[in-house]
């Protein structure tokens, strides 16, 4: 008898032991009444522009929920249902935000006080959008909510070399929202940079062949749709000469068809327009001075801008011995005549020719070696013909 009754006992403390684990575990899972939330809902959402209550929820989107002193994160299913712990489960999918909520309010309201419980958006679902056209990477894309389509087009690996930026198209249902990439790009008329939605097709035209005029760049060439009406200027801009690296073009060559080449300044541009098929390529001009005469070294020179004559010929190594630098001579212009210049102030440009000549005693030298030649030739002729005779 003596022994059920400490059975008894032991298994009355085992009982309650129990109990007191079960509710140190709850505690440890609620904090001050608050339970756990997912870490994915812990995560701001992003939002340009206000998720008002007519947002459409779908398979990925995530909702808080408040409920009384409990605070849940749930997740909207691929079947478009939600589920809430204790209170059962709701389709929302196809919805709007103002409607979910009202039925997950009317589903919670069967457990807890109406007037306080509380529903909100806590992650906004990803979606798909096709890429189609002039793009790296065409087929379908998973996307961020609330993407821009400038980002969208970066996130595929931009558009290609022959592709139409004037006309991209947005397809959208049954409606085509037509977009001037190049004009929102280079211009900054950003209310074009529309909102991507679900659904989506993004469609970047080609450049029609045999309509076009082709840009050579260094190591790039791309193609502008042809328009009798612009200007070489338009041209450059449209196929996005202001965004690549500024080379220092210093002029334009125009290979037209049928047509020898021409070779026209920047500032041209402007006001030139030409015939579809065009090839128009920008060189890089090196500016160059060269020089010459009495110095070491004979040649071409980079041109510098703060550098007078004397620093040329210095550069080409000139021997106060052989050649004067006071009597310098610049030879400068299409038709070059010889400049007096002041060789330590007076600027030289892209182009010039500095002739160095040599001093009166190199002159002088040379000659008497001319006339010392000379008499050597004459006088060997004379004693060939005086043994002759």
């Amino acid at each position: 008898m003596r022994s059920f009754v400490l059975f008894v006992a032991l298994l009355c403390v085992s009982v309650f032991a129990d109990d007191d684990l079960f509710k140190a575990s709850a505690l440890a899972n609620k904090k001050d009444g608050v339970s756990s939330r997912s870490s994915v809902a812990l995560n701001p959402t992003y939002a340009e522009v206000a998720v008002d209550s007519s947002y459409v929820l779908g398979p990925g989107d995530f909702l808080d929920l408040m409920l009384e002193d409990n605070y849940l994160s749930v997740q909207v299913y691929p079947d478009g249902s939600v589920a809430v712990e204790e209170c059962g489960a709701v389709n929302v999918g196809g919805k709007t935000f103002a409607e979910a909520r009202e039925l997950i309010m009317e589903l919670v309201s069967k457990r807890y006080k109406r007037e306080y419980c509380f529903v909100q958006l806590a992650a906004l679902k990803k979606f798909k959008v096709n890429a189609m056209g002039a793009v790296s990477k065409v087929g379908q894309h998973l996307v961020e909510p609330q993407t821009r389509l400038s980002l969208f087009i970066r996130d595929v690996g931009g558009i290609l070399a022959n592709a139409n930026t004037e006309d991209v198209m947005v397809i959208r249902d049954k409606d085509t929202i037509h977009v001037d990439y190049n004009a929102m790009t280079s211009q900054g008329k950003f209310d074009m940079d529309v909102m991507l939605e679900q659904g989506d097709k993004v469609f970047v035209p080609f450049v029609a062949i045999g309509d076009n005029i082709a840009m050579i760049f260094p190591g790039y060439r791309t193609s502008v749709a042809y328009d009798e009406n612009r200007t070489l200027q338009e041209y450059y801009e449209l196929a996005g000469g202001s965004r690549l690296h500024n080379f220092g073009y210093k002029a334009v060559c125009v290979r037209e068809p049928g047509k020898p080449p021409r070779w026209i300044t920047l500032s041209e541009m402007k006001l030139t327009k030409v015939a579809p098929n065009t090839e128009v390529e920008f060189s890089v001009q090196e500016m160059l001075v060269y020089v010459g005469g009495a110095v070491n070294f004979i040649g071409r020179y980079a041109y510098e801008p703060n550098w007078h004559a004397l620093d040329y010929a210095a550069a080409a190594g000139i021997n106060p011995v052989t050649g004067t630098w006071n009597q310098i001579r610049v030879w400068r212009g299409n038709k070059p005549e010889p400049l007096t210049l002041s060789v330590t102030e007076d600027q030289i440009l892209p182009g010039d020719y500095i002739e160095v000549p040599k001093s009166h005693y190199e002159s002088f030298k040379d000659f008497t070696l001319f006339l010392a030649s000379l008499l050597t030739v004459i006088s060997s002729a004379f004693i060939i013909y005086v043994n002759y005779k």
